[in-house]
């Protein structure tokens, strides 16, 4: 049997509604024999005029208390033996999933939707747009 993926992305600003995605890719690991990967993508400032006056210090710091976050956070859950790592990505965060889904050859994106919204059409638009154009399978969970 191939080494089989699941992406699990969370946002470490709604880690409490993101516990669901964990929960739901720990289940679908167990059921195909996969391992995890936890991601958080920091969105960069899509305004270039911006990103410009952020230093660079600034901008590894992030990283670096971002990774260390992650790190705890998949400290929190029970994983049952399934496998898992973690990774900090940086972008536009539906594009930097979807491009890491296909770098790992991953068989599953695991994303959390938003809280239903006329404005979002009940599905966030990261979850939308990755449903819409990933290449691998993507399971979209509602907060519990």
């Amino acid at each position: 049997m191939a080494d089989v993926k699941i992406i699990a992305a969370v946002d470490l600003h709604h880690r409490e509604s993101d516990a669901c995605v964990v929960r739901e890719a720990i289940m679908l690991a167990q059921s195909h024999a996969a391992t995890v990967e936890l991601v958080f993508v920091i969105p960069d400032q899509q305004n270039t005029y911006v990103q410009a006056y952020i230093p660079d210090e600034m901008r590894d710091q992030v990283e670096v208390d971002a990774r260390k976050d992650l790190a705890a956070y998949a400290g929190e859950f029970d994983w049952q033996d399934v496998p898992y790592s973690s990774d900090v990505l940086r972008g536009v965060v539906y594009e930097k999933l979807i491009e890491h889904a296909e770098h790992l050859a991953a068989r599953f994106i695991v994303i959390g939707a938003s809280r239903p919204t006329v404005k979002d059409l009940f599905i966030g638009p990261n979850a939308a747009r990755v449903s819409r154009f990933a290449s691998c399978s993507v399971l979209v969970v509602r907060p519990e």
